[in-house]
Parts: structure tokens; sequence; C-alpha cells
């Protein structure tokens, strides 16, 4: 992908109004501050405020600045690779799309750092303004896109110091009932949102979190299956084995000797 131009925060006037029929052979993200009449798929809308349309290159533009003074800021971008982060990211072309504030926010930021990078003769300059154009669409993608609309950030927040907690301290005798009161959930509350949340059980985080570690470990070559079921958790051996063979189809022993 290659962005083209960058426009950081453009005032237009009411009543002025842009067209382009045949299209501009270019991408176009744009983010509307206020509303604005634009021609979307053959037909003229009036969008809300903090909207986001993406203009393909051949689709016909307009856009009119009949409800007052129109704020926006886009970034133009072109090559074959555009349409394939597009499509990988689920963003369509030539629909609106309306961000959370919160992600509204992260879009402006995204907007300063592109143009920052943009017009400074800076060293490796285009890569980064490939990576904030990308991110762009990121925050986009996960905003609109979201699994999990009904959790609050409180709650995401929550289940992530928890996850952090596990992942820093694999070796840790871990339980639900007490991850479920650390985030002052019942027990099978706790198991539903962490699932939907990390698409994992948490019981099964732990186990997966420590056969990859055993894995490390036993590829050293320096350490016997039983140090390193101690070093991952585990308070017997046998048991390790066992949950290392389920995840992997082989014992610790083969692992070792195919590594």
């Amino acid at each position: 992908m290659i962005v083209t131009n960058v426009r950081k925060k453009n005032l237009v006037k009411q009543g002025v109004c842009f067209t382009c029929m045949k299209g501009r052979g270019e991408y176009n993200l744009i983010h509307f501050f206020n509303p604005a009449t634009v021609l979307v798929d053959g037909e003229y809308v009036t969008t809300k405020e903090n909207a986001v349309l993406i203009y393909g290159p051949h689709a016909p533009h307009a856009i009119d600045c009949n409800v007052g003074d129109l704020y926006f800021e886009k970034f133009s971008f072109t090559d074959d690779a555009a349409a394939e982060l597009l499509e990988m990211y689920g963003l369509l072309t030539d629909k609106i799309y309306y961000p959370s504030d919160s992600c509204a926010e992260e879009l402006h930021r995204l907007f300063d750092c592109i143009d920052d990078e943009f017009f400074r003769p800076r060293k490796f300059a285009g890569n980064a303004v490939r990576i904030y154009a990308e991110q762009i669409f990121l925050t986009l993608c996960r905003d609109v896109n979201s699994d999990s609309p009904e959790y609050n950030e409180k709650i995401v927040n929550t289940f992530c110091e928890i996850r952090k907690a596990i992942y820093s301290q694999p070796n840790k005798e871990w339980n639900v009932d007490d991850m479920a009161k650390a985030a002052k959930l019942n027990k099978a509350r706790f198991f539903e949102l962490y699932k939907k949340l990390f698409g994992i059980s948490p019981i099964q985080d732990i186990i997966s979190l420590r056969v990859r570690i055993a894995k490390t470990l036993l590829g050293t070559h320096k350490y016997t299956v039983a140090e390193v079921a101690e070093m991952t958790g585990y308070q017997n051996v046998f048991h390790f084995i066992r949950q290392f063979k389920k995840h992997t189809d082989i014992t610790p022993k083969q692992f070792e000797k195919q590594n």
C-alpha cells in the first residue's frame, strides 16, 4: 500500500460541494467530524457526526457541505495490496461507518501521526506512514466489528489483568474460584466471559501456556522431564506428561528427542 496524500482536519465552508463522478483512481479514507451529505453507492446520504467513509478508486465522489461548515481529515492510498488489506480487515468501500467516541479519538490521534510522518523528511517515513495507515484500518475494524460490545472497558481491563498475572506466573497453582473472586463474579459467569473474550477457557489457557513453556525448556536439553514439570507448575510429573501428550500427541521425552 502506498499513501499518496494526507489532509489533517480541513475546514470546508457551508455551501461548497466537491464532485468527481468518474472516481479519483485511488482509495480515499475520510473521517468527517460533523455531518455532510455524501454520495454512497449511487445515493445521497446525510451522515451523522464522526462518520468514516472509504471511497473506492473508481467510485463516484460527491461531498456536499449543505448541513454546515465541515471539518474532515483524510488520506489517499493506492497499490494492489490496498484492496487485500481492506479485505483482510473486513472493511468495505462505499460504506459509511460510525465508530465509537473512543475510536474516533484514536483515529484522530493516528491521523496526527500519519500527517507528521508524511510531511517530514525522516528516515523510513514511508514505512511509518504505512504502519499508521494500517493501524487506522485495524482500529476501525476492531471497533465496528467488535465481538463483545456488551462488555464495558472496566470488565475487559479486569480480565486482561488476570490473564497478565497468569502469564507472568505460569507455575502458580491457579484455580477458577480465585480468578472469579478477583473479577468479583461467580465461577460460571467468569468462565463464560473469559472464554468469550479470549476464545479459550481459563484452564485450557493455563495448560496451553505451560505446554509452550515446557517445549522451550525441553528444547534446551538442560532439564529432566521432572524438572520441567515442576518449573511449569505441576506437582505430579505423570499429570504433566498426560497433559503434554494430549496437546502435542507425543510425550515430553519424544519431543526432546525430536528437537
